[in-house]
């Protein structure tokens, strides 16, 4: 219980800094990297937000993409969904992925490791890979 209620402190602490201290840049799209775990092979994908991008096992949309600046750092954070195609245990993600923490938040995928690259201020139009 302690824990849980230090964890929203952190975050409202967290949000509150980002929201007076920082300016927001909505953009159109995102850039991710795709490690395939297995093969070792890394692959880069464009994509316009909401656009779903089929993996082997999970789709992978993005539905929000910002730079943030701010004085002292910028930084890209995007919303994720990641959705496995076999359901086990309600593992869908959907959270805030950023670039500059990239273990902060990320969803749990046995074959693919899934970072945000950048966040882009044109729409890219078409999922495209890289």
């Amino acid at each position: 219980m302690f824990l849980k209620k230090k964890y929203i402190i952190f975050t409202l602490k967290f949000l509150f800094f980002y929201e007076v201290y920082s300016k927001e840049i909505e953009c159109q799209g995102a850039k991710i990297r795709i490690i395939n775990k297995i093969t070792t092979e890394k692959s880069f994908f464009i994509m316009p937000l909401s656009q779903t991008l089929e993996l082997d096992n999970a789709k992978v949309r993005i539905l929000r993409c910002l730079k943030v600046e701010n004085d002292d750092m910028d930084d890209e954070i995007a919303i994720l969904n990641h959705q496995p195609k076999v359901q086990k245990n309600n593992e869908e993600f959907l959270g805030w992925i950023f670039r500059s923490s990239q273990y902060l938040n990320l969803p749990l995928n046995v074959m693919y490791d899934i970072r945000l690259e950048e966040c882009l201020l044109e729409d890219p139009i078409f999922l495209k890979k890289e």
